[in-house]
């Protein structure tokens, strides 16, 4: 090549790149500037290229795949919360209690092909990578979310150990919270359904409050919620039965334990309490106070008032089926004030909004009831 071929070739090379400047220039003044979401309520930041930004339920920024498509529900009412917001076709493995639950199996018979995660308190890591997770829904335990996310495990604490909220306008809060959490998670595909369900909470609690919040702190009923083989554990200070309670108008009489969350208490204590309610949960029978004559002299049982609380998808006390646990334990405790209140009807309307599923009257009443589908 010459010297003066060489020149024309340099000076063509030139314009060309000066051409590709100019272009690039012109195209990120004209390209208009992406949305803003930081801005707009519920929806967690988009980070370009890299995921979205999550505050998990303890405060941590964690950042999880833009689109979710294998999560691990590990804590205990993960799953429920993610089928509420119809996002259970995104979960590769879930607490190994929830795979089998009878109302989990009628409303979404794929749960079957879950993997079932084993030691959920101390999940095994390497099975989770397996699994191909790419996001963990978990407790705030230190030293195994600390291992997982040495693995490279996004860990999203959606259930916290400590830290409960301590009054009833703080627990309202945090319900709503929690719900968030796993909205903010999976994006916007859940974003309009934890919407819809923060209003009918908001809804369900005003409804209730209306009726109940009057009532003097005097003449409010006392009631404990038990479990347990002989029904002497009962759910205290802070813990989540023991806000439904007082939202129903009622007072958790088990407040006075001292204890927070939940105790064991003994038999003598809860002649003591006499309280004027029992709500049993987590058991199938009432036969562990109504069989045994230590109680048979307590108001509760003499008025008729034992209780075996509903079951469905996930324990009513502590998921998002516990708005329902409120309207039962408001009637149950003031039926004179709730008589217009159609739980059958409830149930129904809560299985159909928000998990999709058109549920029976008569196995809305089986959930009252506490018993699985017919």
């Amino acid at each position: 090549m010459s010297q003066t071929q060489a020149m024309g070739w340099l000076r063509r090379m030139a314009s060309c790149a000066l051409a590709v400047v100019l272009c690039l220039g012109l195209f990120a003044c004209s390209t208009p500037k992406a949305e803003d979401t930081t801005a707009n309520n519920d929806s967690p930041d988009v980070v370009a290229d890299s995921g979205r930004t999550v505050i998990d339920l303890a405060g941590r920024s964690v950042t999880v795949p833009t689109d979710v498509e294998h999560a691990a529900a590990v804590a205990g009412p993960s799953y429920e919360k993610v089928f509420l917001l119809g996002q259970a076709d995104r979960l590769a493995g879930i607490h190994f209690v929830m795979i089998d639950r009878p109302w989990v199996v009628e409303t979404n018979p794929n749960v079957s092909q879950l993997t079932a995660i084993e030691s959920p308190g101390e999940p095994n890591v390497e099975g989770l990578i397996e699994l191909g997770a790419d996001v963990v829904l978990f407790f705030d335990y230190e030293e195994p979310l600390a291992a997982m996310e040495a693995a490279g495990l996004p860990v999203v604490v959606v259930q916290n150990s400590t830290g409960n909220p301590t009054t009833a306008d703080e627990f309202i809060e945090y319900q709503k919270q929690e719900v968030q959490v796993f909205a903010d998670t999976f994006g916007a595909d859940a974003q309009a359904k934890a919407a819809a369900w923060i209003a009918y909470f908001d809804e369900k609690v005003a409804y209730v409050q209306e009726r109940v919040g009057s009532i003097p702190d005097a003449e409010r009923k006392t009631a404990v919620y038990a479990y347990g083989e002989e029904g002497l554990g009962v759910f205290s200070t802070y813990s989540y039965p023991s806000f439904w309670l007082e939202l129903a108008g009622g007072r958790n009489i088990a407040d006075e334990s001292g204890a927070e969350m939940d105790t064991e208490v003994t038999m003598e204590q809860m002649i003591a309490w006499d309280p004027d309610y029992i709500f049993m949960g987590r058991m199938d029978s009432t036969e562990a106070v109504t069989g045994n004559a230590a109680w048979a002299e307590m108001s509760a049982v003499q008025q008729g008032n034992v209780y075996l609380c509903p079951d469905g998808v996930m324990f009513w006390d502590y998921s998002s089926e516990g708005v329902l646990l409120m309207e039962y334990l408001a009637q149950k405790m003031y039926p004179e004030l709730f008589a217009d209140l159609d739980m059958v009807a409830e149930v129904q309307d809560y299985y159909e909004t928000f998990y999709n599923y058109d549920l029976s009257a008569e196995n809305a009443q089986r959930i009252l009831d506490h018993l699985g589908p017919a």
